[in-house]
């Protein structure tokens, strides 16, 4: 893994990198049927203030799914907004689920992540990230309320100018609906990003019901299965 000595990492990197890979809802809670095709636009981020209104950051991320088994869907995201400030970002993951649903008690998934980041040949990273999620469908059309909590890992020692990495692990606690029809889906997420990091001295101020720490983060996402 190559040393980023790029604009593509803020100076209080850790907390911002955490932002950039928030900038989505989870990809799939519960796997798409086999051989089922779906693809999902998402918009929405941390909340910050804008003079005297509080907006989320605007990353629009676009997805493209694939129901390998009925228990297992593979998929590919591109940040579009990423990509609009010269940064090439793609996620590579699947979900598989786990347990199924036996009444009030949730069935389960899993969802592990690659995280590529790309600007030029001096600022490369990859990033794992791997999401627990339990979810409960109910209603004629199953629709669906889900908690999860997503994790991302960073494995360099050190980050730019041989600064030590203190911090290997941001997680993300979510919680989510989605509303479920036969050709689509319709998702509303909210999750606290990174809580146990700092989010003082930053040029941004993040709106978080943990005052000093963390974020929270709104999205709304649209799927079109076929």
């Amino acid at each position: 893994m190559k040393k980023n000595h790029s604009i593509l990492f803020c100076p209080v990197a850790f907390f911002c990198l955490s932002i950039v890979f928030s900038c989505s809802p989870v990809k799939y809670i519960k796997p798409l049927d086999k051989n089922q095709h779906a693809a999902t636009i998402s918009f929405g981020g941390p909340l910050i203030k804008y003079g005297s209104a509080t907006i989320p950051i605007p990353f629009l991320v676009g997805n493209y799914g694939y129901g390998i088994d009925s228990s297992l869907t593979g998929f590919a995201s591109f940040n579009i907004t990423s990509a609009l400030f010269g940064n090439f970002q793609v996620e590579l993951g699947a979900t598989k689920q786990l347990l199924n649903q036996k009444k009030y008690i949730p069935a389960v998934s899993i969802t592990p992540i690659a995280n590529i980041i790309y600007r030029n040949k001096e600022a490369f990273k990859l990033y794992p990230q791997l999401a627990v999620n339990a979810f409960w469908e109910y209603g004629k059309q199953k629709n669906m309320v889900y908690i999860g909590l997503d994790n991302w890992f960073e494995l360099a020692q050190k980050r730019a100018y041989e600064v030590k990495q203190s911090n290997h692990v941001i997680f993300m606690p979510t919680i989510g609906h989605s509303f479920t029809g036969k050709k689509w889906n319709f998702i509303i997420e909210g999750k606290i990003i990174a809580p146990n990091l700092s989010n003082e001295k930053l040029v941004v101020d993040y709106e978080t019901p943990l005052k000093k720490h963390g974020a929270l983060g709104v999205y709304l996402g649209y799927t079109r299965k076929f």
